[in-house]
């Protein structure tokens, strides 16, 4: 699930941009919670790690380059694009890392190029952030915070640097969006980031100081990744 955030003063302009992103992620049937912050001291102070973040640059409350900026203290990995109406005020984006920037009026063109844009950035980090459901609401966490998620009966544990996080889910889903992140699978119950893993034994690895079991269908794929993230990691 992607976490998208949009902050925007004017009521109208605000309306009009969730609507086409609501548009481009039911068209793609992309899961997606949007936020909206009608000022930028708001958004600060949320203190979400989102994955996309459309930031009005001329805002009543808050200037948005200041904004961009306490963004950038809390969360370096999100996409951010700026809106305004005239050009000249998006230059300065690179100061805070931006990555693209739409013009006012806004048209769904515009938006379905962005997006892909920023899709196209997520899916090709190795450090992505995730939208969990949990009993308590939707909980965000960087997937390099991850130590492992384990199979709980019908649900799944994120064990990470936060805390553990129950949801609803399966291994399977999970493996598929975090597997070419240095991610592996260890057995039927138990996906690893092998960022955190200290050793790999003959039939275990150790991560946070616990040991998880390899399975012996998996013992060689282990070692040889692993192997090969130390290489890349060097």
């Amino acid at each position: 699930m992607l976490l998208i955030a949009i902050v925007d003063d004017d009521a109208k302009e605000m309306q009009e941009l969730v609507g086409c992103v609501e548009h481009y992620f039911n068209a793609r049937g992309e899961e997606h919670v949007i936020h909206r912050y009608y000022d930028g001291v708001e958004f600060i102070r949320s203190r979400e790690l989102y994955n996309i973040v459309f930031l009005d640059i001329r805002l009543g409350d808050m200037d948005g380059m200041d904004a961009a900026k306490f963004l950038r203290i809390v969360n370096k990995e999100a996409q951010l694009i700026f809106v305004t109406h005239m050009a000249q005020f998006a230059i300065r984006g690179y100061e805070v890392d931006a990555m693209d920037f739409i013009i006012k009026p806004i048209d769904q063109f515009s938006i379905d190029r962005v997006l892909d844009k920023a899709i196209k950035r997520i899916n090709d980090s190795t450090n992505v952030t995730l939208a969990l459901k949990t009993s308590d609401g939707i909980v965000s966490i960087p997937s390099n915070s991850i130590y492992y998620v384990e199979v709980y009966d019908h649900d799944l544990i994120y064990h990470t640097e936060q805390g553990e996080y129950k949801v609803r889910g399966r291994l399977g889903e999970v493996r598929k969006k975090l597997d070419d992140r240095n991610f592996i699978q260890c057995n039927r119950s138990y996906l690893v980031n092998m960022r955190h893993i200290k050793r790999v034994g003959s039939d275990f690895v150790e991560v946070n100081n616990e040991r998880v079991q390899i399975s012996k269908s998996h013992q060689k794929e282990i070692e040889q990744r692993f192997i090969n993230f130390l290489g890349k990691s060097v």
